[in-house]
């Protein structure tokens, strides 16, 4: 059985999907790329992941997010993530999540969101039906309902995804998205602050200022990469 679909890999974080959950804690924000990589011929998706991010949101890293959109999401798929961001915070999503909507581009040319729609005899119901939000985006998609039974508790998630309390603990802050870079991206060390800097997307003070305080909280240990050098390099050492 193939437990490495988007499916199981949003069963891992507690959907409650009719799925054999993924045998490993799913890596959040590329996780939402993929989603809206496969948003149009997956319509499910669309209110689940909505109603996650309005119970779950801070667990998202939303510099890395932020990074990753304008680094890895190609730009046809950039306005259905925007959209579902966009929704979500209209529906009590942390806003502080803009900062990764804000990254997406919308559709040039408006188009219904779910391909089941593409045919030209549906579009027109697609484009009468469409939220406001969805018309903001050019992606033609009715007013979502919530579906809070089908999300887990945030206890369920800390239990089953080791590494999900140092997102939540820090709200999905800068200091989660160093850590989660670190983890994810850096192979455990950071040769430079810039380095952070370019994959956070934030400004060197701000990453210097979120190093510092990772280094109180013993989760990170910077040292001279070599003796005399002025430029430190950054050790992940949270679990």
């Amino acid at each position: 059985m193939n437990t490495n679909t988007i499916e199981s890999r949003w069963a891992r974080l507690g959907i409650l999907y009719n799925a054999e959950p993924f045998d490993e804690s799913p890596d959040i924000e590329r996780l939402l790329l993929d989603t809206a990589r496969e948003l149009p011929a997956n319509p499910r998706l669309y209110p689940l992941v909505v109603t996650w991010l309005v119970k779950h949101g801070f667990f998202v890293a939303r510099h890395r997010l932020k990074h990753l959109i304008t680094a890895e999401l190609e730009i046809e798929h950039q306005p259905a993530l925007g959209l579902l961001l966009h929704e979500a915070i209209l529906h009590g999503a942390p806003a502080e999540l803009c900062i990764a909507c804000d990254a997406c581009q919308s559709c040039g040319t408006p188009r219904p969101l779910f391909e089941e729609y593409s045919h030209p005899a549906l579009t027109k119901i697609a484009e009468s039906n469409a939220s406001d939000v969805s018309s903001l985006w050019g992606l033609w998609a009715p007013a979502t309902t919530l579906k809070f039974d089908a999300i887990r508790p945030s206890k369920w998630i800390l239990t089953n995804n080791s590494s999900a309390y140092d997102r939540i603990v820090r709200r999905g802050d800068l200091r989660a998205s160093i850590l989660e870079a670190l983890r994810l991206d850096l192979g455990g060390v950071a040769r430079s602050l810039s380095i952070l800097g370019r994959v956070t997307g934030a400004t060197r003070a701000a990453v210097r200022a979120a190093v510092e305080s990772l280094i109180q909280e013993g989760a990170v240990n910077d040292q001279p990469r070599y003796r005399g050098a002025r430029e430190r390099e950054i050790e992940l050492l949270a679990a």
